[in-house]
């Protein structure tokens, strides 16, 4: 079971700022202990800020790409955040577009690759930002790097098989350093919808989850997070949706298709008291389980569903 509880709260929810941090707000009031936010930038820091004043919890990015950013602006604008919260801030990391070689053209960076990117980010903003630096990780590499030198690691779209796996390519990195496993944070965003009409939540989870593993941009296919859902042993359910959507199948009809063995690796999704016991077993293995705010419906009041009926007291 998690040892935390965080709420996580996108910026593509469609909500504005207040209405983002007044849901920070209450989720503090039903024992949340942190708050995360997506980036776009630096923006994010400004949002945790926010939310820090809010409700005075635990806030972080997850995660901030960070090649092609200038990293001493971004070191800078974390140690004011970090000092401002009173440590009370986390910054996540990831390699964002690198391993796209026309995202690398686009940013004349051809010749640079993520590991040894991530690794020099890592010693710069661990060094110059004074917060905990988390490193976003699916394959082994990443993985082992976070365990060589990140203070936390934040896989993605992991079920608890997939993050125990995870776990260990961790403690190869972090044996190899000379690190204690137990010193790395695990922290992974748990996807989770909550509607009346369950078809509706899991349709939502569904996209969700599909705008990863089969995104919508033909260059992207065979990417990072295809492998990640491959290992899980999705290969098969994705090559049937991919032959799906090339006949011409609607996001609707695709996200319905979905298998539920998929679904239940991916998230959590159902009536307001259905989601717990799939909160409890998708939370195995993290030290801090972030629920994600899935949205079957457009408006706060369907987020306010999800955060209240997947308050910790409920199920952790």
């Amino acid at each position: 079971m998690a040892r935390d509880v965080g709420i996580g709260i996108g910026n593509e929810l469609g909500l504005s700022e207040a209405e983002r941090t007044q849901l920070v707000d209450e989720a503090a009031r039903l024992g949340y202990t942190s708050a995360w936010t997506n980036a776009r930038g630096f923006e994010a820091l400004d949002t945790c800020l926010r939310w820090w004043e809010a409700a005075s919890l635990l806030t972080g990015v997850s995660v901030v790409p960070t090649p092609g950013l200038d990293l001493h602006e971004l070191a800078a604008r974390a140690r004011r955040v970090d000092a401002a919260t009173h440590d009370h801030f986390i910054l996540g990391i990831g390699a964002g577009g690198l391993r796209n070689p026309e995202w690398r053209k686009a940013h004349a960076m051809e010749d640079a690759r993520p590991i040894p990117t991530m690794r020099d980010h890592l010693v710069t903003l661990r060094r110059d930002s004074g917060a905990p630096v988390y490193l976003a990780a699916l394959g082994p590499r990443m993985l082992r790097l976070a365990g060589e030198l990140a203070d936390g690691v934040m896989p993605n779209w992991m079920d608890p098989k997939q993050l125990a796996w995870a776990r260990e390519r961790v403690a190869e990195g972090a044996r190899n350093a000379g690190r204690a496993l137990e010193r790395i944070v695990f922290a992974q965003y748990v996807r989770v919808s909550v509607d009346d009409d369950p078809a509706l939540a899991r349709r939502a989870l569904a996209k969700a989850a599909l705008g990863y593993a089969l995104p919508p941009s033909v260059h992207r296919r065979g990417g990072h997070y295809r492998a990640a859902f491959e290992r899980m042993g999705f290969a098969a359910e994705l090559t049937r949706l991919d032959a799906l959507r090339e006949r011409g199948a609607g996001e609707d009809a695709l996200a319905d298709a979905c298998a539920d063995e998929f679904l239940r690796a991916c998230g959590a999704s159902g009536r307001p008291d259905e989601v717990a016991a799939q909160l409890r077993r998708l939370a195995v293995g993290l030290d801090i389980a972030i629920v994600r705010v899935v949205m079957a419906r457009s408006g706060i009041a369907a987020a306010r569903l999800v955060v209240e009926a997947c308050a910790p007291a409920r199920w952790s």
